[in-house]
């Protein structure tokens, strides 16, 4: 394994330098770049720069252009570049001249042929005359998507958006753009790594508060982009560290001033919500408050779009209660800010459930129905801090979050396991539990500039607390084999503690366009954790209908401690991680970014096991897990490809040799021959971009897992037990290819067209026996899934607006597991959703779309289901007021049933879930912009 890590590390250095020797040339030409602005209002000015040499004389002569780069996106400053203008070191001037501005002039450095170009500071013109313009009216076309060289820009203005919707709303509607339900987006098959409002984290990086709190209205447009890093600022150059991001926009009358909302509705089946929203923007600082209480399953509403289907209800009954508070101050510059975002939230849940689960086994499946209830508490404190500077040469970014979390509640169960025939055992249960969470972390990463070099030093430590204490009482009755029935009394105490420090160091190294990095971090991880057990029931006297009361004395506990299955263990982790970090800006070759990671990683971890018998071993291995990345953006097209491999030791508790029996129907082993994991993963992503807001998107992903860790399972026939223990195994694989298009269809560019076709293939291995056999059997299961979205967007005016979406997957699931019976089923739907202005300036918006299942084995899965969405909404007090009648679910055919398939079994299961309801709401909205001086 040595010998192979080295010779391919000869082999990838050999090349690098290859890259590198181009970079050497002496006869190397250097640009002259940098911005010119007004000294009062800090927009550009578009003025005429002449460069010169240190004794006047003239070099050459441009004009400065008004355009946003990479590194200040948002900053409409006016730029200049001198390309190949200066040869060799010395002092150079910059004068700047422009009409009603006084003269500037500007001295820069060459100090190093090893830089690409000469960054001059930035010039501040003072204004000496002033001309008062006529005020010009310019009327545009809505057009809803543009691109600015790798930049999409939407216009906020072009969506009719029903009246009270918030930013998640309009994100879903943008061209190109998935909102997933867990509130992550998607842009033309691209992660969005960051969401922003006017160039700046939301509430200290939290995207779901945005997405929830801010409203649609208040915004202009949308800008996706890759965002510069703090390497790519302090150079004013791309260093490869870029992330893709979202920035949302604000209207100028947002953007300075007050601005809130305030909305309470009431509904039948005892449905209501209150919330609240509320910013301060300015030049020098941004505070924010919201808070928000309902009941309607944590903000689900009436779906206006046809983006939900039946299986979206949601799991139980939930009622939440949030509120936060934020504030940004900036200092000095925008890029220089502290931010503070705290929150409070409390969620109280009710969920009952029935599941019905198949386990695929080889001679003779097993089958458990399970009937659960059970009410949840929790309350959660959080506190996220951050503070950046960010100067010419230097730059610090901080973070310091701290957050609590208590939990609480109590719930019954009543299962039955069988096999084909028979039932085998019966469970009743009760339960309760209490636990809190404490989380501490810290993290500084701090980059100087010398020259065109950087050097870079990061720290961070997390503490984590967790303690969680529970209440059983279990009632096992075994139907076959005259077992005696098992009452047990179970109480556990687990608290758990994780220190984790980190610490690195790095330094870039960089000829012009290329950048050698060579950098070390070490991590330091400490967990313990303990896992005790009482058998109350030992106790003698003890009333069972008291099941979640402790023993008034602290002996008699600890003479009920079921050492069986109790343990504690310490877990010491010490990484030592050495990276050659290549980059290159590829002008010529492809014109675009090419980066690789050379990392080697050396873990070594001690785990100290005390249980029945004490353990103590360790695990010492010496990673490779090298990455690439290519990357090319242009207005016509753009490219991404990325590839990598990670390591990583299995969970070291799951290696002890233990037996937890706690629970007599699901006995767990522990297993020493566990082997290390690793990951493969490929991804791959291309745009095309033309006229008619045409976009081709194709992007395909490969995913696979050597050593994965699956459960075996050895079933009792006769008892309906199992006994559980992990495995390693090979063969688990997945890949997916995606092809998305999107165009207008007429010149107008008011009817839009988009389709969405997408194939997945997963390769699902793991193991099961019977009792008894002399081996476990290997279960794979082949699962293929075809999908298709079309939608058809016609938007007549202001007015009118029409969509047409239909869409559908088919699964094809088999395997060559003995008894397994093969699949073919599809999910189709098909929906129209309109949006119309009535007279008396009602707005009505409304979505009805037909969900349907068929080819399912079970005739209950094949199911058709009508959704109808609508929602009735006015205006009044100059838009200040609206009123809203929201209908959700009104055929009630919402299905609150799911089924899932892989290569362990199926399961079918049932959730009590939120009803139809119909509620009315008043929304009160205002803005206070500063008077103009």
């Amino acid at each position: 394994m040595r010998i192979y890590i080295k010779k391919h590390i000869q082999c990838i250095c050999l090349l690098l330098l290859f890259f590198a020797l181009p970079a050497q040339a002496n006869d190397y030409k250097h640009s002259v770049q940098g911005s010119v602005v007004d000294n009062i209002t800090g927009m550009g000015v578009t003025a005429k720069i002449t460069l010169m040499t240190a004794d006047s004389v003239v070099i050459d002569t441009i004009t400065a252009d008004i355009e946003e780069m990479p590194w200040d996106i948002g900053y409409h400053k006016a730029y200049y570049e001198f390309k190949d203008a200066v040869t060799s070191k010395g002092k150079y001037i910059i004068k700047a001249e422009k009409e009603g501005y006084d003269v500037c002039y500007m001295n820069c450095e060459l100090r190093s042929t090893r830089q690409d170009y000469i960054k001059v500071k930035e010039i501040r013109m003072t204004k000496i005359v002033e001309h008062e313009l006529k005020e010009v009216t310019v009327v545009a076309s809505k057009v809803k998507m543009v691109m600015k060289g790798d930049t999409i820009v939407y216009n906020a203005n072009a969506f009719n958006l029903a009246e009270g919707n918030m930013l998640d709303a309009l994100i879903a509607r943008l061209p190109g753009a998935k909102l997933e339900k867990d509130g992550r987006i998607y842009v033309n098959g691209r992660f969005i790594q960051s969401l922003l409002v006017n160039g700046h984290e939301f509430f200290a990086g939290n995207p779901k508060l945005a997405l929830e709190n801010l409203p649609a209205y208040t915004v202009n447009k949308i800008k996706v982009y890759n965002k510069a890093g703090t390497k790519s600022r302090l150079t004013q150059q791309n260093m490869g560290d870029n992330t893709y991001v979202m920035d949302v926009r604000l209207k100028r009358e947002y953007a300075t001033g007050y601005m809130g909302d305030l909305e309470a509705g009431g509904g039948t089946q005892k449905r209501y919500k209150l919330r609240g929203f509320g910013m301060k923007f300015s030049d020098k600082e941004r505070m924010g408050a919201f808070f928000n209480i309902n009941n309607l399953n944590d903000n689900q509403r009436a779906e206006l779009t046809g983006e939900w289907e039946p299986q979206d209800v949601g799991n139980g009954l939930l009622t939440v209660k949030n509120a936060g508070v934020s504030y940004v101050r900036f200092l000095n510059n925008e890029r220089s800010w502290f931010a503070t975002g705290n929150t409070w939230q409390h969620i109280s849940t009710d969920n009952e459930s029935i599941t019905h689960t198949q386990t695929y086994l080889p001679e003779g499946n097993s089958f458990l129905h399970n009937h659960s209830k059970q009410l949840n508490s929790s309350d959660k404190w959080e506190s996220i801090n951050r503070l950046s500077i960010d100067k010419t040469n230097y730059s610090t970014s901080n973070s310091l979050s701290i957050s609590y979390l208590r939990n609480n509640g109590f719930g019954s169960t009543n299962s039955a396991t069988a096999n084909e025939t028979t039932k085998l055992n019966t469970l009743l249960s009760r339960n309760s539990f209490e636990s809190s969470d404490f989380n501490f972390d810290f993290s500084t990463g701090n980059y100087v500039k010398y020259i065109t070099d950087l050097i870079r030093g990061d720290f961070s430590v997390s503490y984590n607390r967790n303690k969680q204490k529970q209440f059983m009482l279990n009632n096992v009755q075994y139907m076959q084999g005259g077992q005696p029935n098992d009452l047990r009394n179970n109480y556990f105490d687990m608290p758990n503690q994780k220190l984790k420090l980190s610490a690195g160091v790095g330094y870039d190294f960089k000829i012009r366009k290329t950048t050698f990095a060579p950098e070390y971090s070490y991590t330091y991880t400490y967990n313990k954790a303990s896992n005790l057990l009482y058998r109350l029931d030992w106790i003698a006297g003890r009333d069972i209908n008291q099941f979640n009361v402790l023993p008034s004395t602290s002996n008699v506990l600890l003479s009920v401690l079921d050492n069986n299955n109790s343990y504690r263990f310490n877990e010491y982790r010490n990484e030592h991680r050495f990276n050659f970090h290549y980059f290159k800006f590829c002008r010529k070759l492809f014109d675009g970014e090419f980066t690789v990671n050379l990392p080697l990683r050396l873990l070594n971890a001690d785990f100290h096991y005390y249980g029945v018998n004490e353990q103590r071993f360790s695990r010492r291995k010496l990673f490779f897990e090298p990455d690439i990345r290519l990357s090319h953006w242009s207005e016509d097209v753009s490219w991404v490809f990325t590839a990598g491999m990670k390591s990583d030791f299995p969970t070291l508790l799951a290696t002890a040799d233990y037996r937890n029996d706690s629970d007599p129907l699901n006995i767990r082993l522990g297993n020493k021959d566990l082997r290390n994991l690793h990951y493969y993963d490929v991804n791959a992503n291309i745009t095309f971009n033309g006229e008619n807001e045409q976009t081709i998107s194709l992007s395909a992903n490969y995913h696979r897992t050597d050593n994965q860790v699956a459960y075996a399972l050895i079933f009792d026939k006769t008892t309906g037990a199992s006994i559980i223990y992990p495995t390693s195994v090979n063969g688990n694989w997945n890949t997916k290819f995606e092809v998305e298009f999107k165009r207008a269809l007429d010149k107008a560019n008011k009817i839009l067209f988009s389709n969405n076709f997408s194939t997945n293939y997963n390769h699902s291995v793991d193991m099961a026996s019977i009792a008894g056999s002399a081996e476990s059997q290997r279960s794979i299961v082949n699962n293929w899934e075809f999908g298709d979205e079309l939608k058809v967007n016609y938007r007549l005016n202001d007015n009118y607006e029409f969509t047409f979406h239909t869409g559908g997957k088919y699964y094809l699931i088999n395997s060559e597991r003995v008894g397994f019976e093969k699949i073919k089923a599809s999910d189709y739907n098909i929906g129209l959703n309109a949006q119309i202005v009535l007279p008396w300036e009602l707005q009505l918006t409304t979505d009805m779309t037909m969900f349907a299942r068929r080819g399912y084995q079970q005739t209950e899965m094949n199911t058709t289901d009508w959704i109808w969405n609508v929602q009735l909404a006015r205006t009044f007090l100059k838009g200040h007021l609206t009123a809203k009648l929201q209908g959700f679910d009104l055929l009630q055919q919402l299905s609150n049933t799911r089924y899932v398939i892989n290569s362990q079994g199926r399961t079918e299961s049932w959730n009590n879930s939120i009803p139809r309801y119909v509620m009315l709401s008043l929304a009160w909205k205002f803005n206070i912009n500063p008077k103009k001086k």
